[in-house]
């Protein structure tokens, strides 16, 4: 596990996208949004069955995108969960395979309970399990959705590489939002990353 309350927790990731943006501060790995760039930062080892665990609290704002993702070689699959600033009340979990969106929209979902929570305001834990039969998104250890491998229906296979940051969704159109530069930097957290490979 990464624990970033640990000085040198950061120096087992690469930063492959504004580095500047990507630091430690308040036991936490900061992710910030800035006028000129967001930040991707990569656990550099692959995994291919396993569960990925990050305990985050999302940026506020519209436009504002943060992300923790599995994605391959270009042309990529890629398994999301992605949070939108204008709506942090809701979660979004994806796929894509080969570069090609299968799903024909993100599936929404809440934190566990009756009452949803605003994901911006503290800190959750969040989950993709693969295995060879499925995957699946978790938050707070429950389970929000499950993709059954299906014969002949598209599968993303080949998501092996963890990513995540924040970045500017201006360009995706109302999907997004329109990030308002007056309001930054935006600012989210991961407070621990955990992998636990299968094989």
């Amino acid at each position: 596990m990464l624990d970033f309350s640990d000085p040198s927790a950061l120096s087992k990731l690469t930063a492959e996208w504004c580095p500047q943006n990507a630091y430690q501060a308040n036991n936490a790995l900061v992710w910030r949004l800035t006028p000129e760039c967001g930040t991707t930062v990569v656990y550099p080892h692959d995994i291919q069955y396993g569960k990925i665990e990050g305990r985050i609290r999302i940026a506020r704002g519209s436009g504002v995108v943060t992300t923790i993702l599995l994605a391959g070689p270009a042309p990529s699959d890629e398994i999301d969960w992605e949070w939108v600033g204008k709506d942090t009340w809701t979660a979004q979990s994806m796929y894509f395979v080969k570069g090609q969106r299968v799903d024909p929209a993100a599936q929404f979902v809440h934190t566990p309970g009756d009452t949803a929570q605003d994901m911006s305001a503290g800190f959750h834990n969040y989950a993709i399990e693969i295995n060879k039969e499925s995957i699946k998104w978790y938050i707070d250890d429950w389970l929000t959705r499950t993709l059954p491998k299906v014969p002949g229906v598209p599968f993303p296979s080949d998501a092996s590489r963890i990513r995540m940051g924040v970045w500017d969704g201006t360009q995706s159109g109302d999907w997004a939002g329109t990030t308002d530069w007056r309001n930054s930097p935006f600012l989210a957290e991961m407070q621990w990353l955990r992998i636990t490979p299968y094989c």
